[in-house]
Protein backbone atom coordinates (compact mmCIF):
# COMPACT_ATOMS: atom_id res chain seq x y z
CA UNK A 1 0.00 0.00 0.00
CA UNK A 2 2.79 2.46 0.88
CA UNK A 3 4.49 1.84 -2.47
CA UNK A 4 1.31 2.77 -4.33
CA UNK A 5 0.99 5.87 -2.18
CA UNK A 6 4.54 6.94 -3.01
CA UNK A 7 3.93 6.32 -6.72
CA UNK A 8 0.86 8.55 -6.52
CA UNK A 9 2.85 11.20 -4.66
CA UNK A 10 5.47 11.13 -7.40
CA UNK A 11 2.78 11.44 -10.07
CA UNK A 12 1.22 14.30 -8.11
CA UNK A 13 4.52 16.17 -7.88
CA UNK A 14 5.18 15.66 -11.59
CA UNK A 15 1.79 17.11 -12.49
CA UNK A 16 2.26 19.92 -9.98
CA UNK A 17 5.57 20.79 -11.68
CA UNK A 18 3.69 20.98 -14.98
CA UNK A 19 1.14 23.33 -13.42
CA UNK A 20 3.91 25.60 -12.12
CA UNK A 21 5.60 25.57 -15.53
CA UNK A 22 2.27 26.43 -17.15
CA UNK A 23 1.86 29.35 -14.73
CA UNK A 24 5.30 30.59 -15.70
CA UNK A 25 4.36 30.37 -19.39
CA UNK A 26 1.18 32.35 -18.73
CA UNK A 27 3.26 35.05 -17.04
CA UNK A 28 5.65 35.12 -20.02
CA UNK A 29 2.77 35.44 -22.48
CA UNK A 30 1.27 38.27 -20.40
CA UNK A 31 4.62 40.07 -20.29
CA UNK A 32 4.86 39.80 -24.09
CA UNK A 33 1.24 41.03 -24.38
CA UNK A 34 0.30 37.79 -26.13
CA UNK A 35 -3.30 37.49 -24.92
CA UNK A 36 -4.06 34.50 -27.14
CA UNK A 37 -1.16 32.68 -25.52
CA UNK A 38 -2.42 33.68 -22.06
CA UNK A 39 -5.90 32.33 -22.78
CA UNK A 40 -4.65 29.12 -24.39
CA UNK A 41 -2.15 28.33 -21.64
CA UNK A 42 -4.67 29.24 -18.93
CA UNK A 43 -7.04 26.63 -20.35
CA UNK A 44 -4.18 24.11 -20.42
CA UNK A 45 -3.25 24.91 -16.81
CA UNK A 46 -6.86 24.48 -15.74
CA UNK A 47 -6.83 20.93 -17.11
CA UNK A 48 -3.54 20.20 -15.35
CA UNK A 49 -4.81 21.63 -12.05
CA UNK A 50 -7.92 19.43 -12.29
CA UNK A 51 -5.68 16.37 -12.64
CA UNK A 52 -3.48 17.56 -9.75
CA UNK A 53 -6.59 17.96 -7.60
CA UNK A 54 -7.82 14.44 -8.41
CA UNK A 55 -4.44 12.89 -7.63
CA UNK A 56 -4.10 14.91 -4.42
CA UNK A 57 -7.50 13.70 -3.21
CA UNK A 58 -6.43 10.12 -3.90
CA UNK A 59 -3.15 10.62 -2.03
CA UNK A 60 -4.91 12.21 0.94
CA UNK A 61 -7.38 9.31 1.08
CA UNK A 62 -4.49 6.84 1.02
CA UNK A 63 -2.72 8.75 3.81
CA UNK A 64 -5.86 8.64 5.94
CA UNK A 65 -5.97 4.84 5.55
CA UNK A 66 -2.37 4.35 6.68
CA UNK A 67 -1.57 2.57 9.90
CA UNK A 68 0.83 5.03 11.51
CA UNK A 69 2.46 2.31 13.59
CA UNK A 70 3.63 0.57 10.42
CA UNK A 71 5.36 3.62 8.94
CA UNK A 72 9.13 3.79 9.01
CA UNK A 73 11.01 7.00 9.72
CA UNK A 74 11.85 7.20 6.00
CA UNK A 75 8.16 6.91 5.12
CA UNK A 76 7.35 9.79 7.45
CA UNK A 77 10.18 11.87 5.97
CA UNK A 78 8.85 11.26 2.47
CA UNK A 79 5.37 12.37 3.52
CA UNK A 80 6.77 15.49 5.19
CA UNK A 81 8.81 16.29 2.08
CA UNK A 82 5.68 15.94 -0.04
CA UNK A 83 3.81 18.41 2.17
CA UNK A 84 6.72 20.85 1.95
CA UNK A 85 6.96 20.47 -1.83
CA UNK A 86 3.24 21.06 -2.10
CA UNK A 87 3.56 24.34 -0.21
CA UNK A 88 6.62 25.45 -2.16
CA UNK A 89 5.06 24.74 -5.54
CA UNK A 90 1.81 26.43 -4.54
CA UNK A 91 3.76 29.53 -3.49
CA UNK A 92 5.56 29.57 -6.86
CA UNK A 93 2.25 29.37 -8.73
CA UNK A 94 0.80 32.19 -6.66
CA UNK A 95 3.86 34.37 -7.31
CA UNK A 96 3.61 33.78 -11.07
CA UNK A 97 -0.11 34.51 -10.93
CA UNK A 98 0.47 37.80 -9.07
CA UNK A 99 2.99 38.91 -11.68
CA UNK A 100 0.62 37.89 -14.46
CA UNK A 101 -2.20 39.93 -12.94
CA UNK A 102 0.13 42.94 -12.66
CA UNK A 103 1.11 42.69 -16.34
CA UNK A 104 -2.50 42.29 -17.43
CA UNK A 105 -3.67 45.17 -15.22
CA UNK A 106 -1.02 47.45 -16.74
CA UNK A 107 -2.06 46.40 -20.24
CA UNK A 108 -5.69 47.09 -19.39
CA UNK A 109 -4.79 50.53 -18.09
CA UNK A 110 -2.71 51.29 -21.20
CA UNK A 111 -5.52 50.12 -23.47
CA UNK A 112 -8.08 52.23 -21.59
CA UNK A 113 -5.88 55.30 -21.95
CA UNK A 114 -5.37 54.61 -25.65
CA UNK A 115 -9.11 54.21 -26.25
CA UNK A 116 -9.78 57.43 -24.33
CA UNK A 117 -7.21 59.31 -26.40
CA UNK A 118 -8.65 57.96 -29.66
CA UNK A 119 -12.17 58.91 -28.59
CA UNK A 120 -11.02 62.40 -27.54
CA UNK A 121 -9.20 62.94 -30.86
CA UNK A 122 -12.23 61.69 -32.75
CA UNK A 123 -14.48 64.18 -30.93
CA UNK A 124 -12.06 67.04 -31.59
CA UNK A 125 -11.84 66.09 -35.25
CA UNK A 126 -15.63 65.71 -35.53
CA UNK A 127 -16.22 69.18 -34.07
CA UNK A 128 -13.80 70.77 -36.49
CA UNK A 129 -15.79 72.68 -39.12
CA UNK A 130 -14.72 71.35 -42.51
CA UNK A 131 -17.24 73.39 -44.49
CA UNK A 132 -15.55 76.77 -44.11
CA UNK A 133 -11.99 75.59 -44.78
CA UNK A 134 -10.37 75.16 -48.13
Amino acid sequence: MIEILFENIQEHLTMLDLAVYSSEKIKSFAKLENLDGVVSETENRERIVNIVTQIQRKVEEQINLLDVSQLSKDDVLILKAWFQDLGTQSDKMLAFDRETVEYLAQQKEDTTKEISLIFKNKEIFKSYNHEGKK
